[in-house]
């Protein structure tokens, strides 16, 4: 079993971001098992592959602007915009990893350039890829979760660039929903009952938002979430990557994120001035959060604010 990066051309840029051209690299690869090529590619025993057919393709949801990826029975791959990922198992003697690489690169050309000649895909200028690849033998069952783990969670390190300077992961077209913000004190009752909305933006930081949190994972709702933590921590907390893959969260990271009581208040600051509603299940008086809401009043801003 190998581990293979192939990296577009400098020149090419990052080509693999038009969907049109992502979606044909997948199926192209999809597509090896059918030929003399790749008739030698197997499922990978270590990640639960099935014996037959070779490359059958269990498909994955597809990442908005991001990449396009999928199974070929336990082998994950990933199209990024320019770059491929994919974990290949050969059988011993029967087809080398060069033939396989060289027959998949040549296929893409050949696609592109027909693809641009039909009008299908926007010209490019100067070669589609690097002349080599990259790959490493995998040779542990552990070591083939990792990478499959990895490649799966690829997409999502999409960093995206905010116009406030924030960097973000995950599903970007939820910024351009209508936003939730979930703000409650500390200290507060249970909320009985959960307000509809297309998408639910907070910090989650106080102990009943993070209780909303992970009732609202369990519901499988559309969240925007900025953690008190750095993103390389956030994929890996529970639910949230199975939220991230199915493109149903955002996560934002702060300016701020030492922990401590004033850069909770700046995210609480954030999710007020972001949000298109506030949802406030508990406000006490005084506190943080009345002081925060108080201060934008006395900027003349008005913000739609309901508790439950």
């Amino acid at each position: 079993m190998y581990f293979v990066t192939i990296c577009a051309h400098r020149d090419a840029g990052r080509i693999f971001a038009d969907a049109a051209v992502r979606d044909m690299v997948g199926r192209v690869w999809e597509g090896m098992a059918s030929s003399a090529v790749g008739a030698g590619l197997v499922p990978a025993p270590a990640l639960g592959g099935r014996s037959a057919p070779a490359l059958g393709c269990e498909r994955q949801g597809t990442h908005e602007g991001c990449e396009r990826q999928g199974t070929h029975e336990g082998c994950p791959y990933v199209v990024m915009a320019d770059h491929f990922h994919a974990l290949v198992a050969l059988k011993r003697g029967d087809g080398a990893l060069g033939n396989v690489i060289g027959a998949f690169k040549s296929l893409v050309v050949h696609e592109v350039i027909a693809g641009v000649k039909a009008g299908r895909f926007a010209p490019f200028p100067g070669k589609i890829w690097h002349r080599n690849y990259y790959e490493t033998i995998v040779r542990t069952p552990d070591a083939a979760k990792k990478i499959a783990d990895y490649i799966r969670m690829n997409p999502w390190r999409c960093v995206t660039e905010f116009g406030d300077g924030l960097r973000g992961m995950g599903n970007p077209a939820l910024w351009n929903l209508d936003k939730l913000g979930v703000l409650c004190s500390r200290n507060a009752p249970r909320p009985k009952s959960l307000p509809a909305a297309a998408v639910y933006l907070g910090g989650f930081h106080s102990p009943v938002e993070r209780e909303i949190f992970g009732r609202l994972l369990e519901l499988k709702k559309p969240l925007i979430w900025c953690p008190a933590w750095g993103l390389d921590r956030t994929a890996y907390a529970p639910g949230v990557r199975d939220a991230l893959e199915q493109n149903r969260m955002l996560i934002l990271e702060m300016r701020n994120r030492d922990g401590d009581l004033a850069a909770a208040e700046a995210r609480n600051r954030f999710v007020i001035q972001h949000a298109d509603r506030l949802w406030i299940p508990h406000l006490t008086s005084g506190g943080m959060l009345d002081r925060l809401l108080a201060a934008e009043a006395a900027q003349g801003r008005s913000i739609n604010t309901f508790t439950s």
